[in-house]
């Protein structure tokens, strides 16, 4: 018996943990009912994450859609990976608000925890929330 729960738990420890740049991957809403007062009007009210082969090393691609149609997309990348990441955006196409960003790096730190992604807003324990949708 004690064979089994050894075997079940290495098993899970494989199979039930996802790399986080796998994780991050889908399509999330921001979440109105948590986090700060400004993260409706200064986050994305999306955020898209993909990448067809995590492992070809080719960076993945990201779109941000923003209030009143406003948006921006490029490739990303990670440039740290524990609990707390790193995504390092490269924007290559905006919207008008946000075409001073093209050309740029623009630097997010990250937590993904199940299937939402958080950002620290107001202290230790505020965050803007998104919840991955598909």
């Amino acid at each position: 018996m004690k064979s089994v729960i050894v075997f079940l738990s290495c098993s899970l420890a494989l199979f039930g943990c996802k790399p986080i740049q796998e994780k991050i991957l889908g399509t999330y809403d921001i979440d109105v009912d948590s986090g700060c007062s400004n993260c409706e009007e200064n986050g994305p009210e999306l955020m898209v994450f993909e990448d067809a082969d995590i492992s070809d090393g080719i960076p993945g691609y990201y779109t941000f859609e923003f209030q009143k149609g406003e948006a921006h997309s490029g490739t990303y990348s990670f440039l740290h990976v524990d609990t707390t990441i790193t995504v390092i955006l490269y924007p290559d196409s905006a919207s008008f608000q946000y075409t001073p960003i093209l050309g740029t790096m623009q630097q997010t730190e990250y937590r993904v925890s199940g299937n939402r992604i958080k950002e620290k807003c107001n202290g230790v324990f505020r965050n803007c929330v998104w919840i991955r949708r598909d």
